[in-house]
């Protein structure tokens, strides 16, 4: 078991036991990933709102972990989707929907489909389940645009380890994704 795995089954305990320190460590260990996941989903204004909101929603919901049903990182995931989504609803009843000519002419990117941010957020799920180093490694490659090299030397990796790491992550992420092998 790496430190990593380690560190978060150990936070996982202490927040089971409703240890007022397991919420600072699990905020500081996770945020940045609810965070992520919020403001690629909804955009950086709600952001901070939905990150805070989930932590406090999970603390409040503490009793319904379990580790058993997977790691926390992906209970967190699935209680920012369900936070996003809330968001997006009422997002939905209260606004107008402007033109794609509107848009284009703005420069404003085209909005998500509610599809892609299921996906989305399927894929980390999924990173959290996999667990460290795979999910470090395409974080590293795919969020912060880290090449292969810069990986192996930023967690003192042989390269092919990386490289058989990316390859089978990928694999088994279109194997989630429904597409070909």
């Amino acid at each position: 078991m790496t430190d990593a795995m380690t560190a978060e089954a150990q936070i996982g305990a202490a927040w089971m036991q409703g240890a007022e320190e397991a919420l600072e460590l699990a905020y500081a260990r996770w945020s940045p990933l609810v965070h992520g996941l919020a403001r690629k989903a909804v955009g950086p204004v709600d952001a901070e709102d939905i990150t805070q909101q989930v932590f406090l929603s999970a603390w409040r919901a503490r009793t319904t972990y379990n580790p058993d049903h997977g790691p926390m990182g992906a209970w967190l995931v699935g209680i920012t989707r369900r936070a996003v989504a809330d968001v997006l609803r009422q997002r939905h009843r209260g606004s107008e929907v402007p033109s794609a000519l509107e848009e284009d002419d703005h420069g404003v990117d085209l909005p998500w489909e509610d599809a892609d941010r299921d996906d989305l957020l399927a894929i980390y799920e999924e990173l959290e389940r996999i667990g460290d180093p795979p999910r470090q490694i395409l974080l590293l490659a795919y969020v912060h645009d880290k090449t292969q090299k810069e990986i192996a030397e930023h967690l003192s990796l042989p390269l092919g380890t990386v490289k058989t790491h990316t390859t089978r992550t990928l694999a088994r992420l279109r194997t989630l994704m429904g597409g070909a092998q």
